[in-house]
């Protein structure tokens, strides 16, 4: 009885095996992550944003770019749903420490958004496009912008990274993702989010990413209370972090 049970056990293990995602682009040949799946990994954890690679949404699609993600799926009745995530890091001067702040903006895409986006995902046949290191001709480089297209669905995770495509001359499939990238980020009307986003930052100094730090131009008076406010949150988290130590199990 006890030898049924064990192969009973071990064949819904096969099973539930068998019927787990394959996956196109996460890991090189020796085993390891690739690069950009482990950085955006972190950002989407960061952001509190569900990993697809583990999603169980019927259909999920999520574009990044630096600062702002789209993410789209469709639910098992059909319908389809969108947010927009907007996002800096605080950057701290002066040889402080960092405080590891993270801005986020959370939007509701409507209903006309999503619709034409899901046009455009089936007319710009972005989601049949391969990595970039898959295209003959497409060029790497450490400046510019890399955008991330992540596509899950029941069986399989595709996870696919562009370096600028605009720094790769007239490459076909280089112009079918800026355009796509383009068109899908206007349809979010995401440059207006930012925009409003942006009047909204907390930090005196932020970045995405990037080698670029905004700065903002203020008074010593007002740079003198922003300093005093990452103290003031350092010495709260240092206070948390010593009451976590000493509490009891």
């Amino acid at each position: 009885m006890k030898t049924l049970k064990t192969i009973i056990a071990l064949l819904i293990c096969f099973s539930s095996f068998g019927q787990g995602k394959t996956f196109y682009n996460t890991h090189k040949p020796d085993g390891d992550s690739t690069f950009w799946f482990r950085h955006q990994t972190a950002i989407a954890r960061k952001l509190s944003l569900p990993l697809l690679d583990t999603s169980t949404k019927a259909e999920y699609i999520r574009i990044w770019t630096n600062k702002q993600a789209i993410d789209l799926w469709q639910e098992y009745d059909g319908e389809f749903k969108g947010i927009l995530t907007t996002w800096t890091d605080e950057y701290t001067h002066y040889n402080e420490e960092p405080t590891n702040r993270t801005f986020i903006q959370t939007k509701q895409l409507s209903g006309d958004s999503i619709r034409l986006l899901v046009e455009l995902l089936k007319s710009s046949k972005i989601l049949f496009l391969p990595t970039d290191d898959s295209i003959k001709r497409w060029q790497q480089g450490f400046d510019g912008i890399t955008y991330i297209i992540e596509h899950s669905k029941k069986d399989n995770y595709t996870f696919k990274s562009y370096w600028t495509p605009k720094a790769q001359d007239s490459l076909k499939e280089a112009i079918q993702v800026q355009t796509f990238v383009d068109n899908a980020f206007s349809l979010a009307n995401a440059q207006a989010v930012w925009k409003e986003f942006s009047k909204e930052i907390p930090f005196e100094s932020y970045y995405n990413g990037g080698p670029g730090v905004a700065v903002r131009i203020l008074t010593e008076k007002e740079r003198k209370a922003y300093r005093k406010e990452r103290q003031n949150y350092r010495q709260q988290q240092l206070g948390k972090s010593r009451a976590k130590e000493h509490k009891p199990n």
